[in-house]
């Protein structure tokens, strides 16, 4: 380890539930709240992760599965929670709003616990945002939710040495599921998620040398695979030849290990 090292756990991802814990030598964030405090503070004790030295809370959009323990979680520890203004009123309407909120626009920069923090909108729902974490010459990128991925987001999810992104569905199982006819459409739409076809093919465009770690997110139950998209994604890295990038699918229901980013 330097005294540069950056700390990246996710405390789970799926569609029951998101955060990820990321630490810097000046503090912490937690983007993410989609668990209840109670089980954030578990999960965080888990992995390794200190609670003491958040900053701030990130929140990409309003969904359950992202914000169900903002409001507790930051009124319990004191730290601001950041967010659009279209997602803070949606929190505001449904009484989830903590008491110490900062707005921003999306493609607004702002600095936290020593990140240059960037975000950038997402093809999801309203005013869903990704975030592009820079400490040092470290960056990592952030995009959980997302129907289709335009230049502009490549360009901030590029040249990262961690990538988070979402690979939320296998095709077929998709297809193939009792879901309604509505709801997969819906799914594979441009508001909707990645699949694991497309995001295979997304790593072409966005890992380069300075790519070490790349985690899987939003990984669905139902409709994926953990092993499949496991193999999928070792076998692209190695058509890719960037087998020097370690990966991990992140589950729903256990974090995943406090990884070091060098």
């Amino acid at each position: 380890m330097n005294d540069n090292t950056v700390f990246l756990s996710a405390l789970g991802s799926g569609s029951s539930g998101n955060a990820f814990f990321v630490e810097s030598p000046e503090g912490a964030l937690l983007i993410d709240q989609g668990f209840s405090r109670k089980e954030l503070l578990s999960r965080m004790e888990r992995a390794g992760c200190d609670p003491g030295k958040l900053r701030g809370a990130l929140l990409t959009h309003e969904h359950g599965d992202h914000s169900l323990g903002a409001r507790v979680f930051c009124d319990t520890l004191g730290v601001p929670l950041y967010a659009t203004a279209e997602t803070i009123l949606k929190l505001q309407r449904t009484k989830k709003l903590p008491k110490l909120v900062r707005s921003f626009e999306p493609g607004a920069k702002f600095n936290i616990a020593g990140f240059n923090i960037a975000s950038f909108a997402l093809s999801h729902d309203v005013e869903t945002v990704g975030f592009r974490l820079e400490y040092s010459d470290i960056a990592i990128g952030i995009a959980t939710d997302l129907g289709c991925v335009n230049e502009n987001v490549k360009r901030h999810l590029r040249n990262c040495r961690a990538l988070v992104i979402e690979s939320n569905y296998d095709h077929e199982m998709l297809m193939n599921s009792d879901r309604r006819l509505e709801l997969k459409r819906r799914i594979f739409g441009f508001r909707g998620h990645l699949g694991n076809r497309e995001t295979a093919d997304l790593l072409g465009e966005l890992l380069d040398d300075n790519s070490r770690l790349l985690l899987l997110a939003h990984v669905s139950r139902e409709c994926n695979d953990y092993d499949k998209l496991a193999g999928l994604c070792a076998g692209r890295l190695r058509e890719l030849n960037r087998e020097n990038c370690r990966f991990s699918v992140l589950k729903q229901d256990e974090p995943s290990e406090k990884f070091a980013i060098l």
